[in-house]
């Protein structure tokens, strides 16, 4: 009987060894994923290759983007290498509030804003208590990603803590990967992407994340002809009270024949980027 039990154990120790090892080479070959998580009405995006993970924001809920993770980060991966908080709003920042608690993040970029809020409190907390080395995000910054980079577009200076109201400070990232790019945008509104353009930075995106989850108070006609996106993923809960995203905002992105992408209707959008030679699909 003793002989079994150990038997049986040893069996299962190698199953598991398997398992690994089998997810470790598939991983090793495997595509780079933008992920547009289905967290209701706020943002985040997991950003993959393997066992290397980035993630922009949390969304307003622990429990969902715990879910959304534990979906698509395979259960013996801990650790989350780079997260970009984009500004300090609830529905951005309380999934990674419990994101923080459950992996080991390797660094985080963020703007210098601050907000008066149990859930900013929480969060500027736990980032203390478990030592995370902690960036404030400026222009030209760049993160390298195995093939892909991402490049921080804004904010071009940094940011007074007492500010206030944050969207107009959130950290917009460009992804470049061969062929394909993504421009992420938090929850700018039309002063700064005014400002973004004045900067004369390259914000020409194949992926649009529409900022503040299609807010009338964002996506300007200059800024959406300067990004000339083919597809603007819009990331907003179902009935929200916010009105969002706002029909102006739909029309627009109509009249200049860029597909919309909802995850109020979508769920969980994918794009896997398969090859520098070729562009990301869906």
């Amino acid at each position: 009987m003793q002989n079994r039990k150990l038997y049986l154990i040893t069996l299962a120790a190698l199953a598991a060894i398997f398992a690994y090892l089998s997810y470790q080479i598939s991983v090793g070959v495997g595509h780079l994923q933008i992920i547009f998580l289905d967290v209701g009405q706020g943002d985040s995006i997991l950003i993959q290759k393997g066992t290397k993970q980035i993630l922009i924001d949390g969304g307003p809920s622990g429990k969902v983007e715990m879910a959304k993770l534990g979906k698509y980060m395979p259960y013996f991966d801990n650790e989350i290498d780079v997260v970009i908080a984009t500004h300090p709003d609830k529905d951005h920042i309380a999934g990674l509030v419990e994101a923080a608690r459950n992996y080991k993040i390797g660094k985080v970029l963020t703007t210098g804003a601050g907000k008066n809020t149990e859930v900013y409190k929480e969060w500027k907390e736990i980032l203390d208590y478990n030592k995370v080395e902690t960036i404030e995000a400026m222009r030209g910054d760049k993160i390298s990603f195995d093939d892909a980079e991402i490049k921080i577009i804004h904010p071009q200076a940094l940011v007074d803590p007492a500010i206030g109201e944050a969207n107009n400070k959130s950290v917009v990232t460009r992804l470049d990967f061969g062929e394909s790019s993504f421009l992420f945008t938090g929850d700018i509104e039309s002063s700064a992407e005014n400002e973004i353009l004045e900067s004369g930075e390259n914000i020409d995106a194949d992926i649009l994340k529409v900022a503040h989850h299609g807010s009338k108070y964002s996506t300007t006609d200059a800024f959406l002809d300067k990004v000339t996106p083919k597809d603007a993923v819009i990331s907003v809960g179902k009935n929200n009270s916010y009105g969002h995203p706002t029909e102006i905002i739909l029309e627009e992105f109509k009249n200049k024949g860029v597909e919309i992408l909802r995850t109020d209707e979508k769920g969980d959008i994918i794009y896997k980027c398969k090859s520098q030679n070729a562009k990301c699909k869906i």
